[in-house]
């Protein structure tokens, strides 16, 4: 995918920022004026788009079946004084499905426009016409929310789509083909998503007959279904481990999952393996480092967030400072009704159940000042 390299890791980190700068403003846009002014026209500007050129950014742009029937968009951008990119604008937080069919009308108006857009300044959706010219598909080709992009969640997808509606590199006659390309993308990653979760009899007898096992009894299907879920787990965790580019101390020693035996046909577990940290323990054990970040008040706090380190149990994910049991910051476990389930200790904010990360920011800054003021990085209590 091109969304690796130098330049993509300066555009992403690019990107992060403004997001952020973004979300720091959000709070003073109160209406769908405020959300185009501050919110939308400097997306508009990002991708390099001169806002300040009327010939280039147009607002309130018409496109019109009759003098009966006029369709209005809140900015199109031109190219060579024809619309090719139609921006329809919702106050911020409105709901963007309810306004599709605007967006719609706009787009088979103008037989020039290759791409419509709506947003509300936070959530944008991108459509193009992929299946048929000037008629607008019904499913966005690619979206994103600015506070996940905020949060360092920027896909691959994200950063590849976006470079894409540059200025520089925009082609409004391959936008369809580029649409349908990444339509077909994402319901390729729900179907191994699907697979992954329940892996059906043919996809997991392709999969051995891979590694030389074929003619499998039908008895021990079960058996291999549930190891190749097993093994669909381990490999989303190291690709996550590997983005993440976690210290070679945090990752575990790899051990088999199992040992197959072929000729018999069964699957012989011949020890439980170590647990593999799920994604979500991942994505708390980033967000607690990089959060700390932004919290630290201090350099002495700033350095010491090299020594936060994770141990994982079965059922429990414990994420400490120098020290597991002394230098404990928070226990992390399942739920089932909430996405978090946090444990800080009595008197450091008890259990929290949450939904989201940044409802842990007290506690976190709060246990992390008391743990980095009782020890040293190595562990050892302060004199």
């Amino acid at each position: 995918m091109s969304g690796f390299g130098p330049m993509s890791d300066d555009f992403r980190q690019k990107f992060k920022s403004f997001s952020e700068r973004m979300i720091s403003i959000s709070t003073r846009c109160n209406n769908e004026e405020a959300t185009k002014l501050f919110l939308v026209l400097p997306l508009i500007n990002f991708l390099g788009y001169d806002t300040m050129n009327p010939d280039e950014v147009c607002p309130e742009h018409n496109a019109d079946f009759s003098d009966k029937y006029k369709n209005r968009v809140d900015f199109a951008i031109l190219k060579n004084g024809e619309p090719v990119i139609a921006i329809e604008c919702k106050a911020l937080g409105a709901e963007l499905k309810d306004d599709r069919g605007q967006l719609r009308s706009y787009f088979n108006a103008a037989p020039t426009v290759k791409m419509g857009v709506i947003t509300d300044g936070m959530v944008y959706e991108f459509f193009a016409d992929s299946d048929e010219p000037n008629m607008m598909d019904s499913n966005a080709f690619l979206s994103f929310d600015l506070h996940d992009i905020a949060k360092g969640k920027i896909e691959d997808s994200v950063v590849d789509g976006l470079k894409s509606l540059q200025k520089s590199n925009f082609d409004p006659e391959n936008i369809g083909a580029e649409a349908k390309r990444k339509l077909i993308f994402q319901n390729l990653v729900q179907q191994i998503e699907l697979l992954a979760k329940e892996p059906s009899d043919p996809f997991v007898r392709l999969l051995l007959q891979g590694i030389g096992l074929s003619n499998i009894r039908s008895k021990a299907m079960a058996e291999y279904t549930e190891l190749t879920k097993s093994a669909f787990g381990e490999f989303i965790n190291l690709r996550i481990l590997q983005r993440l580019d976690l210290p070679a101390k945090d990752k575990e020693t790899e051990k088999p999952l199992a040992v197959i035996d072929a000729p018999k046909g069964d699957v012989d577990v011949t020890k439980e393996p170590d647990p593999i940290p799920s994604a979500i323990e991942l994505e708390v054990y980033d967000y607690t480092k990089k959060r700390l970040a932004f919290l630290s008040d201090t350099d002495e706090l700033f350095s010491a967030i090299d020594g936060i380190e994770y141990r994982d149990y079965k059922g429990k994910f414990v994420i400490f400072y120098g020290k597991e049991r002394a230098g404990r910051l928070f226990d992390l476990y399942e739920s089932k009704e909430f996405k978090y389930k946090f444990d800080f200790g009595e008197g450091l904010g008890g259990e929290i159940l949450t939904n989201s990360l940044e409802d842990i920011d007290a506690p976190l800054i709060t246990v992390f000042k008391e743990r980095v003021a009782e020890m040293l990085p190595n562990g050892k209590k302060r004199k």
